[in-house]
């Protein structure tokens, strides 16, 4: 009778399993090792807008999205590269661009409606009340059109970050594009949520502490989802991703932070100003 084969006490880089012996065990140049089924489909644990060709983009973004969210640790053992950075923009486009076209639309038909009463600000900002009301108008407007070129900034930047921290501590087994992936698809999640914030804030005026605390919960998902997709991504523990996670997640956070300065009307569980805190609102000539 053959004998079982022994395991080797190692673990498939991409779906986890433990190797069935030598002859399941595939090792990799670059990235962990595979057992021989990831081997053979380098694709199988690949998120559905990488892998799946069937289907609508929407229904393969909703089902991508699904499952960075249920199974963080399996959504990033699987890199092929090179990486398709136009499918992740695409599919984060996909996410954050609807509830920004409705956010912008909902702020022309309201300037069309007010025409010949008041500007587009229509109540003092924390930043309105630094640095001057116009300042803070115009800043709010040019950063809300700048969002879908934000995007593209947000994940390469975000990517190279987190790709020189992973190689200052210790090295990076897989290339910048993949740590690009890592983060972009770990922010996914955190890109919708911001999108309905910026939504609730706009268009409803949301309290600065619904602000604050949603943009706290977008950053803390944010930051440990990178440190996930890294951690997997690269091979390495969880700690190191963590500690490497804080630099783009600290970016992110910054970037929520300053839009929402120009949004609040006041600092979270802090009074309002004074009406006439030099706060004017200026006629549309």
């Amino acid at each position: 009778m053959r004998p079982r084969p022994t395991s080797t006490g190692e673990q498939c880089a991409r779906c986890g399993k433990t190797f069935a012996g030598l002859a399941d065990h595939r090792a990799q140049v670059r990235g962990g090792d595979l057992c021989q089924a990831c081997h053979l489909d380098p694709r199988s644990r690949s998120l559905p807008i990488e892998a799946e060709r069937d289907g609508s983009w929407l229904r393969r973004c909703a089902k991508t999205l699904v499952q960075l969210l249920s199974s963080p640790n399996a959504s990033f053992r699987a890199v092929e590269e090179p990486v398709s950075h136009s499918r992740v923009l695409l599919f984060l486009a996909t996410l954050r661009l609807p509830l920004w076209l409705l956010t912008v639309g909902w702020l022309a038909l309201d300037a069309w409606l007010t025409r010949g009463e008041f500007g587009p600000m229509k109540r003092p900002s924390v930043v309105g009340e630094v640095l001057g009301a116009q300042f803070a108008d115009v800043m709010r407007l040019w950063l809300l059109l700048m969002i879908p070129l934000g995007l593209p900034m947000l994940y390469f930047f975000g990517g190279i970050l987190a790709h020189a921290a992973m190689a200052m501590t210790g090295g990076a087994r897989r290339s910048i594009g993949a740590s690009m992936r890592a983060v972009g698809l770990a922010l996914a999640p955190s890109l919708l949520v911001v999108g309905m914030l910026d939504f609730a804030v706009i268009v409803f005026d949301a309290e600065p502490e619904v602000w604050a605390g949603t943009a706290a919960f977008a950053g803390l998902l944010g930051f440990g989802l990178i440190a996930i997709g890294l951690a997997r991504t690269h091979s390495t523990s969880l700690i190191r991703g963590l500690l490497v996670a804080l630099l783009p997640a600290a970016f992110f956070v910054a970037v929520i932070g300053g839009r929402g300065l120009l949004e609040t009307y006041r600092l979270p569980f802090m009074a309002a100003p004074p009406l006439d805190s030099g706060y004017v609102p200026y006629p549309i000539e």
